[in-house]
């Protein structure tokens, strides 16, 4: 086709450079994400080793390896499952190892068979999905160990267990974009090749139908057999190049083919020039709207267990009143509590009275709001979008205060309701320390953004205010 030697004079400079630039820059970041990866995750195994949730491997022993392996996910047996969750992470562990001590990182040896191993291995675990209910059987075992460690009152290893949690994710979502971006290298490169050595030895015609189509995959791949003996055949880049030299849009595809081999422009760091603040804030936003099914499932747990305890003190007092002559006697709310909770900054307990259903309604109301922003796309939440950025801190701020008081007094209710069952001798009442853990990191979380917004923001005023003692009074002319 008409072009096709420039385009692939093109494609060939491209690459050259996507190589240098892979090779300098994103090889080497890759080598520390995947270090960083297997060091935190190692640091949690020992937390939950030392706990003894998990074991060391069992089995302990070492086995060669000369490619990258992702171990069993399937289902756990019923019983003892511990030995098993603890074999299959041990293997994890030194599949990981393996990466790091065995595995050829170069550019060349990443082919995109091995990346995509690569890719499998580091997503054993699914960190974007953590939890009890994870789909993953390993994942959702490993999960519930995790979990026994932020609930035991163990504050030092829980902290430990949520900063390495955090900082694998991180490194998780860096390797997985550099996956991505070697990915991308490799395909257009074999697609190069076959420009460059099977296309000459076919003839295309201008795209016609599926059957069209189907034709020229058959006869490019009739061609690379002979052309490329032993290397792999990859039917959908085929189908891509064919696209891309005969479709009516082909200069468009070629175009933005080579926009997808660009170098990406370092980002300069701007000393002078503050960022803008109010993404900060609308992240804030997006923490504290998270746990609204905390919120939710909370206050139905609490207050089922409330009406469990009213059936059985109100049929006992009521008794008790009538057998005494005092049933005369004004009647008081009975679903007002005094609740406590502790000042730490004064070292002091205090105790504060709640009506328990007009909490639990103001609770539901709130969740409902933080549900219709978390959905990201409705009214509320392009209302909120859409307000200043002072509006949007003082909102921030407001709902930070709120949650902190929503969550002492869960807290508080937790404690008295769980204190008084156990005197009425109720066994397996269930506690909301879970959801109270959930909703106090959402709000951590979003506390640490707005600091960190009053903390950009103070340091452009001050820049501001330099800049106008330092600027020179114009004279006049």
């Amino acid at each position: 086709m008409e072009g096709s030697g420039e385009f692939l004079q093109q494609l060939t400079d491209a690459l050259s450079k996507r190589s240098q630039w892979l090779e300098g820059t994103q090889i080497p970041r890759l080598k520390e994400s995947l270090q960083g990866y297997q060091n935190y995750f190692e640091a949690i195994m020992q937390v939950l080793i030392r706990k003894g949730l998990l074991r060391e491997d069992p089995y302990n022993y070492e086995q060669t390896m000369t490619d990258i392996t992702v171990p069993s996910d399937a289902p756990l047996p019923d019983f003892e499952n511990t030995d098993e969750t603890s074999y299959r992470l041990a293997a994890f562990r030194r599949q990981l190892k393996f990466v790091m001590t065995d595995l050829s990182l170069a550019l060349s040896d990443l082919k995109l068979g091995k990346l995509k191993k690569l890719s499998a291995l580091l997503s054993y675990v699914n960190w974007s999905e953590f939890s009890d209910t994870a789909s993953s059987p390993v994942t959702r075992s490993f999960a519930r160990s995790f979990t026994q460690v932020l609930l035991s009152g163990d504050i030092t290893s829980a902290h430990i267990l949520k900063e390495q949690e955090g900082q694998i994710l991180r490194v998780f979502h860096d390797c997985q974009s550099i996956i991505a971006d070697l990915a991308t290298f490799h395909r257009e490169s074999w697609k190069a090749d076959v420009r460059r050595t099977v296309l000459p030895q076919v003839s295309l015609e201008p795209a016609g139908g599926p059957g069209k189509k189907d034709d020229a995959v058959r006869a490019l791949r009739k061609a690379y057999g002979k052309e490329m003996e032993g290397r792999p055949w990859y039917p959908a880049l085929a189908q891509e190049l064919i696209a891309e030299e005969t479709e009516s849009d082909a200069e468009a595809r070629r175009a933005r083919l080579l926009a997808s081999l660009a170098i990406p422009e370092p980002v300069a760091v701007e000393d002078a020039t503050p960022r803008e603040s109010k993404p900060i804030l609308m992240e804030a936003v997006r923490i504290l709207s998270r746990p609204h099914e905390e919120l939710i499932a909370a206050v139905e747990s609490l207050s089922e267990t409330e009406r469990l305890l009213q059936a059985r003190e109100g049929g006992i007092g009521h008794a008790l009143r009538r057998l005494f002559g005092r049933s005369q006697r004004p009647k008081t709310d009975s679903h007002t509590y005094e609740i406590t909770f502790s000042e730490p900054a004064q070292g002091t307990t205090k105790s504060e009275k709640v009506n328990f259903p007009q909490f639990a309604e103001g609770t539901r109301k709130k969740a409902t709001l933080l549900a219709a922003i978390s959905s990201g796309s409705g009214p509320a939440y392009k209302r909120i979008q859409g307000a200043s950025e002072s509006s949007l801190a003082a909102f921030v701020d407001k709902q930070l205060n709120e949650m902190l008081l929503i969550h002492r007094r869960l807290a508080g209710f937790n404690t008295l309701f769980q204190a008084r069952a156990a005197q009425a001798g109720k066994q397996g009442v269930r506690g909301i320390k879970l959801e109270l853990l959930t909703i106090r990191n959402s709000i951590v979380k979003a506390n640490q953004r707005r600091h960190e917004y009053g903390e950009r923001a103070e340091t452009a005023k001050e820049k501001q205010t330099k800049t106008r003692t330092e600027s020179p009074q114009q004279s006049p002319a």
